[in-house]
């Protein structure tokens, strides 16, 4: 005969686990559900997860320049990559140009405009199937032509980023340079102030990036609009780092 209070004892194991089971199920039919939402939206739970050695290595400058030029070696492997130079184009006239120093080196531009760089916004995305142009780009022009003109997507916005790309060892990388610069009339002299602020590099070649990334944090007001997914809200913070690098086909 079995004691009354082993018995409900017994009673209370088996409801116990008969609700355990029941939240256990009832949690594999959310993470389904999510999953299948996910999938609707274009964004896998397995794709979610960049490449585990994928890494930006970021390099802070603060190098201010007026006329000359600074270059740029992205990967510090003793080879410049990159330069950008302050000029005369015309006997008084001002210009900030970049180009790469190899012929496999662009910098992101646009199809027009003669190859002016585009002046990209934190967040941005640098990758495979952008328009990168090895030739001397003009990021800034200032002429006296009656009255000033300044001319460029650069000059006095703020910070903005050059998409990059690159060679390394025969394989293609992409990165990014941020600089701010100020242009106009100076003690009655046309002039271009320009800071290179930093730099960096995706190390896993054909990996993308975004403008940024891998630095300490810029202001709000440099970013890019960005729009959510109903894959990104499901998945969280892995599914924001697969979104940066659009599945690492860039």
């Amino acid at each position: 005969m079995n004691h009354p209070r082993e018995e409900l004892k017994r009673q209370r194991t088996r409801a116990a686990q008969s609700a355990s089971e029941g939240s256990s199920e009832s949690f594999h039919l959310r993470l389904a559900a999510y999953a299948m939402a996910a999938g609707a939206a274009g964004v896998g739970l397995l794709a979610a997860t960049p490449p585990a050695n994928a890494e930006v290595v970021y390099t802070p400058a603060h190098t201010n320049f007026t006329n000359g030029t600074v270059y740029i070696d992205v990967n510090h492997d003793g080879i410049n990559d990159f330069v950008l130079s302050i000029y005369n184009f015309a006997t008084e006239d001002r210009r900030l140009a970049v180009r790469g120093l190899a012929s496999q080196n662009g910098v992101l531009g646009y199809s027009s405009s003669g190859y002016s760089p585009q002046a990209l916004k934190l967040g941005q995305r640098i990758g495979r199937g952008a328009n990168f142009f090895q030739n001397e780009a003009p990021a800034v022009n200032v002429a006296d032509t009656s009255g000033t003109i300044i001319e460029g997507p650069f000059p006095n916005v703020g910070k903005r980023f050059l998409g990059l790309k690159f060679n390394i060892e025969g394989q293609t990388h992409y990165g990014w340079a941020v600089i701010t610069v100020t242009a106009g009339v100076r003690a009655h002299k046309l002039g271009i102030d320009a800071t290179l602020l930093g730099y960096a590099y995706e190390t896993v070649a054909g990996e993308a990036l975004v403008a940024g990334e891998g630095a300490a944090k810029f202001d709000e007001s440099d970013s890019a609009p960005r729009s959510g997914t109903l894959g990104m809200l499901a998945l969280g913070a892995p599914a924001l780092a697969l979104w940066r690098r659009e599945d690492g086909q860039g």
